[in-house]
């Protein structure tokens, strides 16, 4: 019998793709293309980087008869890379660790390195991440920007004005960080390079100790335009949250001349400049509310300063079944011309390539359902070529190359083909066998749920680790919840399949990808929509008559594990792992990162740039948050639960997960259930990891105790009672058997 830990370590084997580039040195018969890769390293317990070139030769009929790829090279301990426009330079990011970590900037020309800096008397940490993260060139490559972690003097006084013996020592001074996934980081900094000299310049803080990020060169390389995003009056935690105060703003490189670019919009980021230096688009979010939604997308005229709509907001899909852009950040390289960008957006349950014109507002769909059922994401577009990867809940990442051709009536002609597909062997006994499908439309229910849809292979069913003629089914909803289930490879779904598992990943009115009105249909009537929602789906797929009625269990993280804390109440499911779970709102609100996110689910005014002073003064506000949250029916859990939480986590702080489980505890104490079956309540706390459980060693850990877990409570074999604490219990680090 296969283990969840032989699955998840052959699926572990497939490196994921995180970029790819076509170098300057390229031609239109033959590409020179960088791509960026990752791969878990379960020995190290440590994500691998690396690098590796494909050189592709292009047929005059856009067949690819050619293709060569290089070695991979692990990029070891380089923070960012980027190859100036030119080709003729690269410019790498590096930080060394060492009893105190060291920062260099490298300027490499030819494979050897022409000058080395080292920055770490002039900065901490750079910034490598999809929000504040930059590592940009100037258009004449004599200058470069990026972005690192101000330097705070630990010696350092400041003088009392009342008592000149009494000083403050501003290593003291408490300054807020950005929340989950920026521990220990407050001050983001543009910093510039002058390759003329060499200089490195730490520009100063800007207005309101607004912080800088994603920032790009003008088209003459003598200012800067960024994102800024603000924190005053109070730090609200930045990572998946798009409805924040930003804008947009430009700045000259030595520091001076700031300017705002976005005009009235109290959202702006991700800004991008087109190839002629005319036109900078951007997204806009709705502040305050859901803290994520439609996006906009928008422009500014860089000669006049105009800001207009490209494309608004969509409150429910047209004709066409567009849904509106759900976008966190444009790809890096975006044009295709000087009027045309390419992006990856959610379009239902999938994630689609579109071609957006930014004079007209035209929006076109790409990679249809009909041919590409998968979801793609876009990683790089210029005026020849496209490159996105692309995969199926059952088909890891392959590399795709779209050719641009001229089309007629300003319609893309583009040719796609595959550049390479995974060559690891070993995994693929666990996800070809495997078949999935979407659920929609279900009888009864709103047009915005939908349900992707994983089965086990039948043919070997009753030799899975559960057993049986039917597979058990598991119901995944998922986190967020503004957030959404793409029709994508998952390594934690194809193990839970090939355990013999049905796995429904259902997103429920609010997802996004649907419109904007969905979004907002579930604001106010969490804890009862959602969940709702689940249990339609759940007797929907047993009705159909493909999994075994009487073994369905559940598992989610963050609010997914708030709503199968509210299902816990219905005593049908036999099993429930949740993972870093929202369990008592009112609670949330003062520790976590976001705490305003409570008030913004359940439809409770609260302005960010005007946050109330007591946010749980008024009562009626408090039984609102309260009566919403799976702790208030606790008593009527009865299925077995195992409960997963990162010691680190800033967005739903463990303590939310501990308390529910001791609060069980206490029940099950009190009602006599102590081992059996009812009285099955286990947590598990992985150190040095946050939210999304995503370290490697989180990972693979959690991972295995939540399938242990499950196919314990689920198998035919299985007893129900008489179920002794320790029975089925994971060993160390989440390793154990089904006995």
């Amino acid at each position: 019998m296969t283990t969840p830990q032989e699955i998840f370590k052959a699926l572990a084997a497939i490196p994921t793709y995180s970029g790819a580039t076509i170098l300057p040195n390229s031609t239109d018969s033959t590409l020179n293309i960088q791509v960026s890769l990752s791969q878990r390293d379960l020995e190290r317990n440590v994500r691998r980087k690396f690098t590796r070139s494909v050189v592709a030769s292009i047929g005059a009929d856009s067949s690819i008869p050619l293709m060569i790829n290089g070695p991979s090279i692990d990029t070891g301990d380089a923070v960012a890379q980027q190859t100036s426009p030119s080709g003729k330079l690269t410019a790498v990011l590096r930080s060394v660790a060492g009893e105190k970590k060291k920062h260099f900037v490298e300027i490499w020309s030819e494979g050897s390195i022409l000058q080395l800096l080292e920055t770490t008397a002039i900065h901490d940490d750079f910034y490598a991440d999809s929000t504040f993260g930059t590592l940009e060139w100037s258009r004449d490559e004599t200058k470069l920007v990026y972005v690192a972690e101000r330097k705070k003097s630990e010696d350092a006084y400041e003088a009392c004005p009342h008592f000149n013996a009494t000083v403050f020592r501003i290593k003291f001074v408490f300054t807020p960080d950005w929340g989950e996934t920026f521990t220990g980081k407050r001050d983001p900094s543009l910093v510039v390079v002058n390759l003329d000299n060499y200089e490195i310049k730490v520009l100063e803080r800007f207005q309101g100790n607004m912080s800088p990020g994603q920032a790009i060169f003008a088209h003459d390389s003598k200012s800067l335009m960024f994102t800024g995003y603000h924190r005053d009056p109070q730090f609200f935690g930045i990572v998946f949250c798009q409805n924040r105060l930003t804008g947009l703003y430009s700045v000259n490189v030595d520091g001076t001349g700031f300017k705002t670019l976005s005009g009235d919009l109290k959202s702006a980021r991700s800004p991008r400049l087109n190839p002629d230096g005319t036109t900078l688009v951007f997204l806009s979010n709705t502040v305050n509310g859901p803290h994520a939604s439609c996006a906009k997308l928008c422009k500014v005229d860089v000669a006049s300063g105009k800001v207009s709509t490209v494309v608004d907001f969509v409150r429910k899909p047209d004709a066409s079944g567009f849904p509106g852009l759900y976008i966190d950040q444009l790809p890096q390289n975006t044009w295709v011309s000087s009027t045309k960008i390419i992006t990856s957006s959610a379009w239902r349950s999938r994630r689609t390539l579109l071609a957006i014109d930014t004079e007209s507002g035209k929006v076109e769909e790409l990679t249809s359902a009909s041919k590409y059922p998968g979801s793609v994401t876009a990683l790089f577009a210029n005026s020849r070529f496209i490159i996105f990867t692309y995969s199926t809940p059952t088909e890891p990442w392959s590399l795709w190359l779209g050719q641009i051709k001229d089309g007629k009536n300003d319609k893309p002609d583009i040719h796609f083909s595959v550049l390479e597909n995974s060559k690891v062997e070993k995994p693929k006994v666990y996800y070809q066998p495997h078949s999935w499908s979407t659920i929609a439309n279900i009888p009864g229910q709103l047009d915005s749920l939908e349900t992707l849809f994983l089965e086990p292979s039948k043919e070997s069913q009753n030799a899975t680790a559960v057993s049986g003629t039917r597979p058990p089914l598991v119901i995944f909803p998922h986190g967020g919840p503004h957030s959404g289930f793409a029709a994508e490879f998952s390594v934690l779904n194809l193990v839970l399949v090939s355990l013999g598992f049905s796995v429904a990943l259902v997103n429920f009115t609010g997802s996004l990808g649907f419109g904007q009105d969905s979004v907002e249909a579930l604001v106010g009537r969490v804890g009862e929509l959602d969940v709702n929602e689940c249990k339609a789906v759940r007797d929907h797929i047993i009705a159909k008559g493909v999994v075994d009625a009487d073994r369905v269990c559940m598992t989610g993280g963050s609010h997914g594990g708030f709503i199968v804390g509210h299902l816990l109440t219905d005593p049908s499911f036999k099993a429930c792992v949740m993972r870093n779970p929202v369990t008592d709102i009112p609670a949330l609100t003062a520790v976590s990162d976001i705490g305003e996110w409570g008030y913004a689910v359940n439809g409770v005014p609260f302005d960010m740039s005007a946050p109330p002073t007591a946010t749980l003064g008024d009562a009626e506000v408090f039984k609102k948050l309260r009566i919403s949250s799976p702790m208030e029916h606790i008593e009527k859990v009865t299925a077995p639960t195992l409960m997963l939480l990162g010691s680190g986590d800033r967005r739903v702080p463990p303590q939310q997960g501990v308390t529910w489980w001791q609060a069980r505890q206490n029940q099950i104490k009190k009602a006599g259930k102590q081992g059996t079956r009812e009285g099955v309540n286990r947590i598990q706390m992985f150190e040095g990891t946050g939210h999304a459980l995503d370290s490697v060693e989180a990972e693979s850990n959690s991972l295995y105790s939540l399938a242990n877990f499950l196919v314990e409570f689920t198998r035919v074999e299985h007893v129900e009672t008489a179920v002794t604490e320790g029975a089925g219990r994971q060993g160390e680090g989440g390793r154990g058997s089904y006995i």
